[in-house]
């Protein structure tokens, strides 16, 4: 200091600096470092003759350590006020975090009750169906056997009549009068049908409780065998029979074959008057993976729309006896083979444009290798 205030040389100035940076590190206060640089002037007395200018380097020299600690305490200050704010945002983000993790708390434990509450009610649910699923099975089984029974029963007394019948008509038609043997021939007549009606009630029972497990069904050899039990209606009808490429499916092989005969029997049956029957029994892929659509169609009268779901029902009619032969069970049985293949019986028609019933069924899986 004394020689800064001697010579005026900036270099000395430049001690002043280090000097407070020095005090700063050692912690040595302001006042101190005031109280320092005063006693330091009062053991450097002012030279002789000391003029104003003297007292200005003392004061700057002075002033030059003051001005470190100037900035150090600004830097403090700001320092200080940053840390606040960082502070502050830290406890700001802290309270978010607390406030959604208890939200999270509050969501997840709601959707846990909402969970324990909908699989309860699931599982009453379930229990539910499933009890009334064992209520249809025993249902349908006692349905199936009661049918069954009551079939079988009405059989042989139906069977019976029947050749009763015939006996009377062959034996003692000469004995007769017309009328009378007008009258017993409509009996044969309503004997036979309800024969047919028996057997096709039979038929129906022995598909509702019919539990298959799938196999190879050769469907190209299947329709021959059916066409062949057929060659008199095919006769009779002067039927076209048109059979394309039939693939090998996955099913049962006894249903499939009530189903292709019920169908066949009906395009042929229901031919188109004044022309010559047209059937057509093909197959083509049905749109999904491993299944293909099976159908059987005809050039007959057609169905109308608003009788193309009741044609599936338990003897459902279109035509009077006379008009066509028939129980009223055979779509009814379609329907149910196709159901118990896990799919459903379709039919396309317009009146007098013939009409094209189908089914999907599964294609044989081939084995790799």
């Amino acid at each position: 200091m004394a020689a800064y205030i001697e010579s005026g040389d900036p270099e000395h100035l430049a001690e002043a600096y280090e000097t407070a940076r020095l005090a700063l590190e050692a912690n040595v206060p302001l006042p101190d470092f005031g109280l320092l640089h005063f006693a330091g002037l009062r053991n450097s007395p002012l030279p002789a003759g000391a003029s104003g200018a003297s007292l200005e380097r003392a004061e700057d020299f002075f002033l030059e350590g003051v001005a470190v600690y100037d900035m150090a305490l600004r830097g403090y200050v700001s320092g200080m006020a940053s840390l606040r704010k960082e502070i502050a945002e830290r406890r700001r983000v802290e309270q978010e975090l607390r406030d959604i993790t208890f939200e999270l708390a509050r969501q997840r434990d709601e959707l846990d009750r909402e969970v324990r509450t909908r699989t309860t009610e699931i599982r009453l649910r379930a229990e539910e169906l499933e009890g009334k699923n064992r209520q249809l099975v025993q249902a349908n089984q006692e349905q199936s056997n009661f049918t069954y029974a009551l079939s079988h029963d009405l059989k042989t007394p139906i069977n019976t009549l029947y050749c009763f019948l015939e006996v009377l008509l062959e034996d003692y038609q000469a004995d007769l009068k017309p009328g009378a043997r007008e009258l017993i021939s409509d009996l044969i007549g309503t004997a036979a049908r309800m024969r047919q009606l028996v057997d096709d009630v039979l038929d129906y029972s022995k598909i509702v409780g019919h539990q298959f497990t799938p196999e190879r069904v050769d469907l190209q050899m299947l329709v021959r065998q059916v066409l062949k039990d057929m060659d008199s209606l095919a006769a009779g009808s002067q039927a076209e029979i048109r059979v394309g490429a039939l693939p090998v499916v996955m099913g049962s092989p006894f249903q499939i074959r009530v189903l292709l005969t019920n169908l066949l029997s009906n395009a042929l049956t229901y031919g188109s008057s004044g022309q010559k029957a047209q059937v057509r029994v093909e197959c083509a892929p049905a749109g999904t993976a491993g299944k293909v659509r099976l159908s059987v169609s005809d050039n007959g009268p057609g169905i109308p729309e608003d009788m193309q779901e009741r044609i599936f029902e338990l003897f459902k009619r279109l035509h009077r006896y006379d008009q066509c032969p028939g129980s009223g069970i055979g779509l009814a049985l379609c329907k149910r083979v196709a159901e118990t293949h896990g799919t459903e019986l379709r039919v396309i028609s317009e009146s007098g444009k013939g009409a094209a019933f189908s089914v999907d069924l599964n294609l044989e899986e081939k084995q790799d290798g």
